[in-house]
């Protein structure tokens, strides 16, 4: 190892922290943490449209602290899919460590924070077992480890079950306050197997049904936006 290596290596154990000293563990960790079970390093604020990860980097787990990360997979003919989305308290880049690499890109959908854990080496210590404990509990609960609950439905009951699959995981603080989301049409439309002119349509319809208000990007369950 060279010696601008032991520096970069060095400041960065000084910048991690102990998740149990973050006023947002309990966000990202659905519990207050016990001391010296988790560390991270609070990475630079992320605007719209940058990129945290690039598919087919080298493996690092992230967890989401605020705002919103698309993940993209590239396509033989050169195309990128929408395959999931990364909300606060959620990981990033967990599917790394199984194959050694990143499996997507994920771009922040809008400015967004986020948290690099540090997996300490096995036998470094004590405090891995409670680390890996949460992360096998979190991988559990990521939601792309279970059926998404628009599968097999018909495009607008898809656009609709999205939306508020949406407003739940990113707990919003009232089901009749407008909230923001952060994808395109097109972006959505590419995560649940749709063209963009069908979200356009789905979302008009289910507008005229009084189920949800749109306006632009700006969406409110059950009624007009205020």
């Amino acid at each position: 190892m060279n010696t601008s290596e032991r520096t970069r290596n060095r400041s960065s154990a000084q910048s991690e922290t102990d998740c149990a000293a973050c006023p947002s563990n309990r966000r990202c960790w659905g519990e207050a943490l016990p001391a010296e079970t988790v560390h991270a390093r609070r990475e630079p604020p992320l605007e719209r449209g940058a990129r945290l990860l690039e598919q087919g980097s080298s493996a690092a787990l992230y967890i989401v602290s605020s705002g919103c990360l698309v993940l993209r997979v590239s396509q033989p003919d050169g195309a990128q899919r929408v395959v999931g989305l990364r909300l606060p308290g959620e990981l990033v880049g967990l599917e790394s460590y199984a194959h050694g690499k990143q499996m997507y890109t994920a771009q922040a959908a809008s400015p967004s924070t986020v948290c690099r854990l540090h997996l300490p080496a096995l036998g470094e210590g004590a405090t891995r077992g409670g680390l890996l404990e949460r992360l096998l509990l979190k991988s559990a609960a990521q939601p792309d480890r279970a059926s998404a609950p628009w599968a097999g439905l018909p495009a607008v009951e898809r656009v609709a079950a999205f939306i508020e699959n949406y407003s739940q995981r990113a707990h919003l603080p009232a089901r009749e306050d407008p909230f923001k989301l952060p994808l395109t049409r097109a972006d959505i439309g590419s995560y649940l197997g749709l063209a963009p002119e069908t979200v356009v349509r789905a979302l008009g319809h289910l507008s005229q049904a009084q189920r949800l208000a749109v306006r632009g990007r700006t969406v409110r369950l059950g009624g007009p936006t205020r």
